[in-house]
């Protein structure tokens, strides 16, 4: 069970440091531009994916943009993470 909680953990200190480091990097991308430039995007911000059946539909939305500080912000929670546990 201790296993499992870790990996919970890792994950929550992955997605805060995520978040993190993309708010400072949108805010600061004033000051250097690469910063907030998005490097990665998967899914569309625009809407939602729709499956229309007739009967009934189903929409499902998810979507990620990870700019320079969002992936400097991972690598920082894993590091923290890391530090945490030793």
């Amino acid at each position: 069970m201790k296993g499992r909680n870790s990996v919970g953990v890792a994950i929550l200190y992955v997605v805060i440091g995520g978040i993190v480091g993309s708010l400072l990097g949108h805010f600061l991308s004033v000051l250097w531009s690469p910063l907030g430039h998005d490097y990665f995007d998967l899914g569309s911000p625009t809407g939602p994916w729709t499956l229309n059946l007739g009967v009934f539909g189903v929409s499902f939305g998810i979507w990620l943009q990870l700019n320079l500080g969002g992936i400097i912000g991972i690598i920082g929670g894993l590091w923290w993470y890391q530090r945490r546990g030793s």
